[in-house]
């Protein structure tokens, strides 16, 4: 009897616990602050070395098809993994004015949108 008094007990505890957490009004109000940029795609990047080229495929023996300089700020829109040789680690597909091409993660700074990559750039001239 002591024992289905006790658990009696707790399963109505537990009943009102759960009818008092579900009220539709908590009071507690989460305000958030506006993002004006929205991340799209996989992001942006700045170049970081004095000149860059970019290539026709994600690999340093692969012929040019266009170049960069330090401060350039692109959209990525593609991002491939080598895993051989001097061609190891990861390669991002940049496009920015009238130029697309591969370059090695060695030669960028990744940003999650526009804005931040457009102000490490102010900052790497």
């Amino acid at each position: 009897m002591r024992k289905r008094n006790l658990a009696a007990l707790i399963v109505v505890t537990l009943m009102v616990s759960m009818a008092a957490s579900c009220s539709r009004d908590s009071g507690m109000r989460v305000s958030l602050e506006e993002t004006p940029v929205i991340s799209g795609g996989l992001g942006w990047s700045v170049v970081t070395l004095a000149y860059v080229r970019l290539k026709t495929k994600p690999s340093y023996e692969s012929p040019d098809s266009g170049t960069g300089r330090r401060g350039d700020v692109a959209r990525i829109v593609g991002r491939s993994r080598s895993f051989s040789g001097r061609d190891n680690g990861i390669w991002y597909r940049i496009e920015y004015t009238d130029q697309t091409g591969w370059v090695h993660e060695s030669a960028l700074s990744v940003y999650d949108n526009v804005a931040e990559a457009s102000t490490a750039a102010e900052g790497i001239h």
